[in-house]
């Protein structure tokens, strides 16, 4: 039996994480690049750069073969059978380092319910596939066939090109400082055969796929793609707002080692300094070739990275996912090292270490499988489903989330719903990709009347004019806005001409336009996912998604509650409030409808009693709600009883608010007539000068 030991470990040490990844998997899309990814692997499209064309060109072969359950199923279960293969191999190298089969089967169990790879491996994302295949190269070097090493090598390069900066680190552990010419040309030449799926990826641009990110033109087209120059080329994200700098890189470096330290049962990391100090296993070449591998792939990462604060609150990444391929030399250093230390300290008998790392997966795999476990998580397709309910046929749609997109297209392409709604995605910048998916909506001319009233003087960025262009050259086609947290600032210039509607904003031609007060609420009723709770995920995007229903309850709560239907506006607060408890503002509106609705109730004996101080909070509230037109009444009542100037003023600037500048002009003179030294009154009149 002792015998046969290593090799039914090596069966569990696959089947064991494919039937828990497999248990746990997602049953459709979820963020955020799984729709993208599956609609890229049913058509054989190209998806954001750089593409990862053999990973597209693979899948869409094996999602053909694998006839089981749907489309985006299928696409999960790649990642599984990826990551599966992942733990396998690791098992494998570590056999062939001289790590024990029980040491080996425990560690690489700890790579496969480690959180950040478990995440990615029960859905369709190209993170395990590129794991996978570091994991092979590595395996091929310890087998000592140099061909098979690099060309592995070269396809994980070709979809994280950061792996390019291990190529010399192998040609090192191989031939040392001065390799042959012959042998460098030809590990050279197969890691370049790697490659291959680039060369294919300029073949099917030039087809035009049904999913064509970047509509690349030409060789420099292509190269610019490549080079992911959209997205900013070398850093993984780079803009005006995201900016590089030495502590974002210091706080990635801290993130990262406290990452490795608590993915790896805290005590696994400090054995690897004993380890590697213990019988001088630090001057082994194996060794050196891990740690300068592992040092090379994290600090390079981290450095790509660091446009982002890893520790910022808003930050919207799910960061871990790039560490995975760091995952891969530091397990097997782990695994050697722990070896050392059982041979040192026990002797090589491993029974209690063993004991010790069995339980670390345990805790893991109990710790984590709740909110890993995506099996019944329909969340994301029932939020595209709610949202495009909603929309009128023959309608426009614009998003800015990429998870909404390429689920809503996932409905339309391979659903076969929601046929008479055009989708349009803004990403960034400098994508087009509309104007090719959509030239009819890009050749009419530009109503600069439009533009000019919208943009009103207001500095707007590249984005928000190319956005404004499209809406100015459609005034027959309705257009919808996506609601969400950041697309409440981004499209910020277009307050005046949106209304909400559902979980959209319309837009709309004139300024300040009512909505359908009877539909309003209407739209928000029977959601699928009307219960849905910020702290329902444990995941960061789905947890940022919830927000869409957070802020549609609450723009369309304002809207009913300066409309005087405070009852049905209070209602959509609290469930605004419910989704994130911890939102000051909102809980600030409730107490400030709840104010107003209690005031309002009483206006009839307030008046009757002559409280104009009463009045005037009222009239306060109305005005900081927002019914300017409801509090300038209130002040007029209370003006009936006290004619303070301050009265005046707060009139007149209701009055402003509501467009009437004359008589906020003559109001504004009265306040000052009674009291000349009011300086509100003074720079009331003063803003309505300038405009």
């Amino acid at each position: 039996m002792k015998k046969y030991l290593p090799v039914i470990l090596g069966v569990f040490s696959f089947l064991l994480p494919l039937g828990l990844y497999l248990k746990t998997l997602s049953p459709t899309y979820i963020p955020v690049d799984s729709a993208e990814f599956t609609l890229c692997i049913k058509f054989w499209g190209l998806c954001h750069p750089p593409g990862f064309p053999f990973y597209i060109f693979l899948g869409h072969i094996l999602t053909s073969i694998f006839a089981f359950g749907s489309l985006i199923f299928r696409a999960n279960f790649l990642s599984a059978l990826y990551a599966a293969l992942t733990v396998l191999v690791v098992y494998l190298t570590l056999l062939r380092v001289g790590v024990k089969s029980s040491l080996a089967f425990l560690v690489s169990m700890i790579l496969a319910v480690s959180a950040a790879f478990w995440e990615y491996s029960i859905s369709a994302d190209v993170f395990t596939f590129a794991t996978f295949l570091v994991a092979l190269s590595f395996l091929f070097a310890f087998w000592n066939k140099p061909w098979p090493a690099f060309l592995a090598l070269g396809f994980s390069a070709s979809h994280f090109y950061i792996t390019v900066m291990l190529a010399p680190i192998f040609v090192w552990y191989f031939w040392g400082f001065k390799p042959k010419i012959r042998d460098f040309v030809l590990a050279v030449c197969v890691f370049a055969l790697g490659f291959v799926g680039q060369a294919m990826m300029l073949l099917r641009m030039q087809q035009d796929p049904v999913i064509n990110w970047g509509h690349a033109k030409g060789i420099s087209g292509y190269l610019y793609y490549l080079r992911r120059k959209e997205f900013g080329s070398i850093f993984l994200i780079k803009n005006p707002v995201l900016t590089f700098s030495l502590i974002k890189y210091a706080k990635h470096i801290y993130v990262y080692i406290l990452d490795i330290i608590v993915g790896f049962g805290v005590v696994l990391p400090v054995l690897v300094p004993l380890g590697l100090v213990k019988e001088g296993l630090w001057k082994e070449k194996k060794v050196i070739f891990l740690v300068f591998s592992w040092l090379t792939v994290v600090l390079v990462q981290l450095f790509l990275l660091s446009t982002i604060d890893p520790l910022g609150a808003d930050n919207p990444f799910q960061i871990t996912k790039f560490y995975l391929v760091s995952y891969i030399p530091i397990l097997v250093l782990v695994g050697m090292s722990t070896q050392k230390f059982v041979d040192w300290f026990f002797d090589g008998d491993g029974t209690y270490v063993n004991l010790l790392l069995g339980a670390v997966v345990v805790v893991y795999l109990m710790s984590s499988f709740k909110s890993h476990n995506l099996s019944q998580n329909y969340f994301s397709e029932k939020m595209v489903e709610d949202a495009m309910d909603q929309l009128p046929p023959g309608s426009v749609a614009i998003t800015v989330s990429h998870v909404f997109y390429f689920g809503g297209l996932y409905e339309q392409k391979i659903d076969g719903k929601y046929g008479g709604i055009t989708l349009l995605y803004f990403p960034n910048e400098y994508n087009r990709d509309n104007e090719s998916y959509h030239p009819e909506l890009f050749s009419g001319k530009v109503d600069e009347g439009f533009v000019s009233k919208v943009s009103d003087q207001k500095e707007l960025g590249n984005a928000e004019k190319y956005i404004l262009s499209v809406l100015a050259r459609n005034p027959d086609r309705d257009f919808y806005i996506l609601q969400g947290t950041f697309e409440e600032g981004f499209f910020k210039y277009l307050d005046p001409y949106k209304v909400p509607y559902g979980l959209w904003w319309k837009v709309t031609r004139s300024r300040n336009e009512k909505p359908d007060l009877g539909k309003l609420a209407g739209l928000l009723e029977g959601l699928r996912n009307k219960d849905v709770k910020f702290n329902d995920f444990a995941f960061k995007q789905q947890q940022m998604d919830t927000m869409l229903y957070a802020v549609s309850y609450n723009s369309s709560g304002i809207i009913l509650a300066r409309n005087g239907d405070y009852d049905k506006a209070l209602e959509l607060f609290n469930k605004s409030y419910a989704i994130k408890p911890d939102n000051t503002n909102v809980k600030s509106e409730i107490d400030l409808v709840g104010k107003i609705k209690d005031l309002a109730g009483r206006q009839t004996d307030l008046v009757g009693k002559k409280d104009a101080d009463t009045l005037n909070e009222l009239g306060n509230s109305l005005f900081t709600l927002g019914n300017y037109n409801e509090c300038g009444r209130v002040y007029a009542e209370a003006l009936k009883i006290d004619q303070r100037a301050v009265f005046y003023n707060n009139l007149a600037s209701c009055q402003a608010a509501a467009g009437n500048l004359g008589e906020a002009r003559t109001n504004y003179q009265k306040a000052l007539s009674i009291d000349p030294n009011l300086n509100l009154a003074k720079q009331g009149l003063e803003n309505l000068d300038s405009r």
